[in-house]
């Protein structure tokens, strides 16, 4: 059983990259933009993210605070960052870009972009909760094999990660500016997509 979680935990995470979320298409925009070190942060970062989602779908909500309108406040700043991202991938000048300069900012600039992202897409939430359930429940995994199982979904889900930001930092040198730039608007457009989906979900 032990053999079964780690190749299966490494394609269940693998995969899970490719669910063309926000954080997705924030990896490959900054590649292209930025360059591939950058992407890895992100990445970095969408891992610590599904690794939290991991702990709490193993080990139970009881460690998430309760005070009165969390989910209200969480929503509304969620969408808050995906609509200021997006209007910004739309309407952004490429001479206009202004990042952190120091390594330390800028190595938290990127994480926390990759973090943020990956918790505000609720696609997560139920595919982590979901696949805990079906393990335990139908599956029979015990505890340890459930834990084996995702730190190897995160180990697949940081490299597929590093090797989308290194191919699509790769592509740049044959993408024209107005590729780029469609590439930029699809971007803002997803992110604020996903910033009315978090409010719909919430009030609606």
């Amino acid at each position: 059983m032990i053999i079964n979680a780690i190749v299966f935990g490494f394609l269940y995470g693998f995969l899970l990259c490719f669910t063309f979320g926000p954080a997705f298409f924030r990896l490959i925009q900054t590649s292209i933009d930025i360059g591939f070190r950058r992407g890895v942060l992100i990445a970095g970062g969408v891992t610590a993210a599904d690794a939290i989602l991991m702990f709490f779908a193993v080990f139970g909500t009881s460690f998430l605070p309760k005070f009165q309108y969390f989910n209200i406040t969480i929503a509304l700043v969620g969408a808050s960052i995906l609509f200021i991202l997006g209007f910004n991938s739309l309407f952004k000048q490429q001479t206009q870009l202004v990042y952190p300069k120091s390594k330390f900012g800028s190595f938290l600039y990127y994480f926390t972009s990759g973090i943020l992202l990956n918790l505000l897409n609720p696609s997560n939430y139920i595919a982590v909760f979901t696949t805990s359930t079906y393990l335990t429940g139908v599956e029979g995994f015990s505890l340890n094999e459930t834990i084996i199982f995702f730190i190897a979904s995160l180990c697949a889900t940081m490299l597929a990660e590093s090797l989308i930001a290194f191919y699509a930092q790769k592509m740049k040198s044959v993408l024209t500016p107005t590729i780029l730039r469609r590439i930029n608007q699809v971007a803002g457009i997803i992110f604020i997509i996903s910033g009315l989906l978090i409010l719909w979900k919430q009030f609606l």
